[in-house]
């Protein structure tokens, strides 16, 4: 019999929660081969708490029912456990599980977890911070911040906020160590990706894989407002990396230096760091269940 828990975030996305809680207890709670848990987080970093607490007790798989968010606070508690983490994807950009092929309806998604195969994926780090997804410095840095700040989600007002706010921001001097190389580089944002998209099927980093042990480090430099029109098309067409204003680098450490403490974003979430950045990967870290083939 495998153990499944399910750690439900109540106020992410817009989705109707009570409908996928009676979902799964129909189709789970009427399994003889599996037993069922269910779990509604109260606050910040009870995710992570609670599997922190199943994978101590060996549960099969414990499964994010939320955004980005949620998904980073699961997925951390089960780092280098036996346990697998599943998604049910009810967030605004669900960056993870689209780069998973995980289905964003939850109906078709709770048939990947029946059916699904387990597969190793890598972390990322950010001055001690884990991101599963995408981290970066930079012009997205400030977007989140003032995106989580405002409250309302959706692709078109994250659009909206940065075409309002792109005007009069200025790109940023920036060191940048990959593995003991040394750029000097003037640009808008520098992202570290583990997967290929921030969401929404935006893709920042075309070409990341989450089991490759590496990093991809995307810099789109100064002169991006010259074809700012063409870098917006590549970033929904998977060619980023083609733009002539764009730089990919792979990387396992990776340290910046900046001018002054600013925002950085991980999987989402946004913070104030210091003026040095290390990020590094660590790989094989965890285990999930994603479609098969």
């Amino acid at each position: 019999m495998q153990r499944i828990a399910f750690i439900m975030n109540p106020v992410s996305g817009t989705k109707n929660k009570d409908a996928v809680r009676a979902y799964i207890g129909e189709i789970f709670g009427l399994m003889s081969n599996y037993e069922l848990t269910m779990y509604t987080t109260s606050c910040v970093g009870d995710g992570y708490k609670q599997a922190l607490y199943f994978a101590k007790e060996e549960f099969d798989i414990v499964v994010a029912v939320g955004g980005d968010g949620t998904v980073n606070e699961v997925a951390r508690g089960l780092m280098y456990s036996k346990t697998a983490l599943g998604i049910i994807p009810m967030g605004s950009g669900n960056g993870l599980a689209r780069h998973l092929h995980i289905p964003m309806k939850f109906k078709t998604a709770i048939e990947v977890l029946k059916a699904g195969k387990m597969q190793l994926i890598d972390a990322g780090e950010i001055n001690g911070k884990t991101f599963f997804v995408t981290a970066g410095v930079g012009f997205d840095a400030l977007i989140g911040y003032l995106f989580n700040k405002k409250g309302k989600r959706g692709l078109f007002n994250y659009i909206g906020l940065s075409a309002k706010k792109i005007i009069g921001y200025s790109p940023r001097e920036y060191r940048i160590e990959i593995d003991g190389q040394r750029f000097d580089r003037k640009a808008y944002l520098v992202t570290f990706a583990n997967a290929s998209q921030w969401g929404n099927n935006v893709y920042i980093a075309p070409l990341a894989l989450l089991s490759d042990g590496w990093l991809d480090v995307v810099v789109i430099n100064k002169k991006a407002y010259l074809n700012a029109p063409a870098i917006f098309t590549r970033l929904f067409a998977k060619s980023l990396h083609k733009a002539w204003s764009v730089e990919s680098f792979k990387g396992k450490h990776i340290k910046v230096i900046r001018a002054k403490e600013e925002y950085v974003h991980f999987d989402g979430e946004s913070a104030i760091m210091g003026r040095e950045i290390e990020v590094k990967i660590n790989p094989a870290a965890l285990k999930v269940i994603a479609p098969q083939g």
